[in-house]
Order: C-alpha cells, then structure tokens, then sequence
C-alpha cells in the first residue's frame, strides 16, 4: 500500500514540475505549445492573454502542488503539518476535477467548443489529465489521511 501512495504522489509531483517548468520557459518567452494552451471564442479570438506574471503565478502554483505531494512520502521534513496535507490533498483534487467539468462553454469534458486547436488538446489531453490528477489525489486522501 505505501509503495503505491509513493508511486502516486511521485507521479503527480514529476508532472507537476513538468507542467510547471513548461510554464516558466512560456513566461521567458518560449513559443512551443503555447498557442494551443489558451481557449479561443468561436471567432478564434483567444479567450485572454496570459501575461509573464500571470504565467510565473500558475508555474509557482504547480510547483506547490508538487512539494505537497512530495512532501507525503518523499520529502516530509520539509514542515507541512498534518492538517495542511488532511486538507490541501483534496483541494488540490476539487481544483482539478472542477477543470476538467470545466465550464460547459470554452473549456473542460462538456465544452460545446471543439473545433479549435486548444478545444482538441483540451480533449486529448488537457481535461484528461486534470481528471487523473483528481482522481490520483482521491486516492492519495483515501490511503494516506
């Protein structure tokens, strides 16, 4: 059992800081994958313009996401007590699963927008993987709190 919650919340963690560092090289001013991290109306105008600081916010985030799973097996010196993991383990799973529902419009598994670029990663793979996370950190909850 503690082997699988290793494996759990050092998967999240290694996409987390994946994620996040993909975040930082868009911040500096990287291209790839970009223009197709952003939801577009249906005239193809993007939704909003994530700016450097915006972007550096969401990379901070995600590697406190992973520092929180980290922080259950592998790292649990690094003074998170008990109750911010009892609780912070499911927000973080709520956050994703509300993503990946999304917003019946624009974004997420009920979107009626699915033509453009983002609407086809979000299918693939943006909405899934916000699913997983929510799913890996119900189970986290369950085997560990």
């Amino acid at each position: 059992m503690f082997i699988f919650l290793v494996f759990l919340t050092d998967l999240n963690a290694l996409i987390f800081i994946f994620l996040s560092f993909i975040h930082v090289y868009w911040a500096a001013g990287g291209r790839w994958g970009k223009d197709s991290a952003v939801p577009v109306n249906d005239h193809g105008g993007k939704l909003f313009i994530p700016g450097a600081g915006g972007t550096l916010i969401v990379a901070a985030g995600l590697l406190i996401f992973a520092m929180i799973n980290l922080s259950i097996c592998v790292l649990p010196g690094i003074g998170l007590y008990y109750s911010y993991l009892q609780y912070g383990i499911p927000v973080i799973g709520l956050i994703f699963l509300l993503r990946a529902v999304g917003d019946f419009k624009y974004v997420g598994f009920f979107k009626k927008h699915k033509t453009s670029d983002f609407a086809k990663m979000d299918t693939l793979f943006y909405a899934p993987l916000c699913f997983l996370f929510s799913m890996t950190h119900a189970l986290i909850s369950c085997l560990f709190l």
